[in-house]
């Protein structure tokens, strides 16, 4: 488990680290078109399983099977973030950035398989994807640019997690971690629109994210959110 995440650390690491470089070549270089910013904020959709904060092999660990968790929706979050884009051609942006997502509720229910009792939990996820990508235009005019968008992220997840219960001063149970964090590299696809209105651009964009496509420990289930932001690119 740890060679994983030491291995998730470095991929990520190498990928900030190479796309940096290529950053600061294509800035530098005469023939790349302007650095643009593009700040926005919007909606996040996840999947059922973005609220499953304990994998298998954290249950097990506490004596607790996988059967004997119990995951709910958890409720739509929101997000902020800031990218860089940088123009290679009139069809192609290269583009960097880190977003922050929230997730402010989601429930769940765990059975301690040595009294049967069932027991509640509430959980907020944060979220923060660092990115790098390439924006491919298939209409790019002075008033409208329609891009498809898609690239990789490292994902650094913490989770805050809350015991429900009714008694005061009681313990937590099967000595769970009540903060859990965790790191894992995926990847986005989407698709976006820009407005030019002369002093500014507004932007329109939809981003299907799938976080935990590398560095997932046994029987971590594939989470994923849809993302909707508004913004404006300076």
């Amino acid at each position: 488990m740890k060679s994983n995440k030491t291995n998730t650390r470095l991929f990520a690491t190498m990928t900030i680290l190479i796309t940096s470089i290529m950053l600061l070549n294509f800035n530098s270089a005469k023939a790349v078109g302007p650095l643009g910013l593009h700040f926005k904020a919007g909606l996040s959709t996840p999947n059922d399983m973005i609220s499953k904060v304990y994998s298998n092999e954290n249950l097990t660990s506490n004596n607790i099977g996988s059967g004997n968790f119990f995951t709910e929706n958890a409720d739509m979050g929101y997000h902020l973030g800031v990218a860089a884009r940088i123009e290679l051609s009139s069809m192609f942006h290269l583009v960097g950035g880190l977003e922050f997502h929230r997730f402010p509720r989601s429930e769940f229910k765990i059975k301690d398989p040595q009294t049967g009792e069932i027991h509640s939990f509430k959980s907020t996820q944060n979220i923060i994807p660092v990115h790098a990508g390439i924006n491919l235009a298939f209409i790019n005019t002075d008033l409208l640019n329609i891009y498809a968008t898609g690239g990789f992220a490292y994902n650094y997840i913490s989770n805050s997690v809350d015991y429900v219960t009714e008694e005061s001063g009681v313990a937590v149970p099967l000595n769970l971690d009540l903060s859990p964090t965790d790191s894992r590299v995926g990847y986005f696809l989407g698709a976006g629109t820009d407005f030019d209105l002369q002093l500014l651009k507004i932007n329109l964009e939809l981003k299907y994210q799938h976080i935990n496509l590398i560095g997932k420990e046994t029987g971590e289930p594939d989470k994923q959110f849809l993302s909707v932001s508004l913004g404006v690119v300076l």
